[in-house]
């Protein structure tokens, strides 16, 4: 006679619970180390645009060469 659980025996309970677990955790893991990389992407994007922009007047290879163009053209 049925009982109306799709387990046959409490080892193979407990065995779907643990891979559930353990899937779980590997999932976590993954979206852990995700975040983690994207963060560290950002802040080195961060500091490398604020390295990039620093200080009051940057070199501008494009501002350079119409600056030059201006003043041989007098």
């Amino acid at each position: 006679m049925k009982t109306g659980t799709t387990f046959r025996s409490d080892d193979e309970y407990w065995a779907w619970v643990e891979r559930q677990a353990r899937i779980r955790e590997r999932l976590y893991k993954a979206v852990r180390n995700a975040a983690l990389m994207a963060a560290f992407a950002a802040l080195l994007f961060a500091i490398l645009y604020c390295f990039r922009n620093a200080g009051h007047r940057h070199y501008d290879p494009w501002q350079n060469a119409i600056h030059n163009v201006r003043t041989e053209s007098g």
